[in-house]
């Protein structure tokens, strides 16, 4: 089974994949490994997303994480959105090294459900997770059961009293 967990950046996509014992892709490493897209003015590589889409990371002998915030474009059989409220989510970019400008692009995006709803049209089974108020472990946990038991879920979170 290919799990994709995609979402914003900052959402938590990294630092839930590290709880599980399954080989684990990093997309935007993937994707720089491969030459799949150039770089752009301040030297970040945009991702061609339908190179990515053609030459996907295929699963080995097992389950396989494909986790960033474009996995939903790739065949998946399981998607897990992670969200996070808007004013958390600008919190934590700009403990990053982020310009303003991306900080509040990815707001934006988070405000208005952009990864969700592309996750929604691009995948049968979407899990949508917000971790706004949870520990890591009871995010993993909700994760975890919703890949187990495919349980798709989403359209519950609503960040409208943010925009």
């Amino acid at each position: 089974m290919i799990i994709g967990i995609t979402g914003t950046p900052g959402t938590g996509k990294t630092t839930v994949s590290r709880y599980f014992d399954i080989e684990t892709v990093d997309l935007k490493q993937y994707a720089e490994e491969n030459n799949m897209g150039s770089l752009n003015t301040q030297g970040e590589l945009e991702v061609d997303i339908e190179e990515l889409r053609q030459n996907p990371p295929q699963e080995g002998e097992g389950d396989l994480i494909v986790e960033g915030h474009l996995a939903h474009f790739i065949d998946l059989d399981y998607c897990v959105v992670l969200r996070c409220r808007p004013d958390i989510l600008r919190q934590r970019l700009q403990k990053r090294d982020y310009s303003k400008q991306k900080i509040d692009e990815n707001v934006e995006s988070e405000k208005l459900d952009i990864i969700l709803s592309q996750a929604v049209r691009n995948q049968e089974r979407v899990l949508e997770v917000n971790n706004t108020d949870k520990e890591e472990e009871e995010v993993v946990k909700e994760v975890k059961q919703g890949f187990q038991e495919e349980i798709v879920s989403y359209g519950d979170v609503d960040w409208s009293e943010f925009i």
